[in-house]
């Protein structure tokens, strides 16, 4: 299973994220992001963090 990031819909990777945002908030949004994926794969993860929409998907 891929972890795909995105900013604005620009593909960012882990580390650049965890640049911007803290290593232990984004750990703790992709446990969120696999949680809601397991849950039902249909559902869109996404949090405004104030520079822009981060989103993470699974592939």
């Amino acid at each position: 299973m891929r972890t795909i990031i995105t900013l604005d819909g620009k593909k960012i990777s882990k580390k650049a994220a965890c640049e911007m945002f803290g290593k232990e908030d984004m750990d703790k949004r992709i446990r969120e992001a696999k949680e809601v994926f397991f849950e039902d794969p249909n559902e869109e993860s996404s949090w405004w963090m104030g520079s822009g929409m981060l989103t993470i998907e699974f592939r």
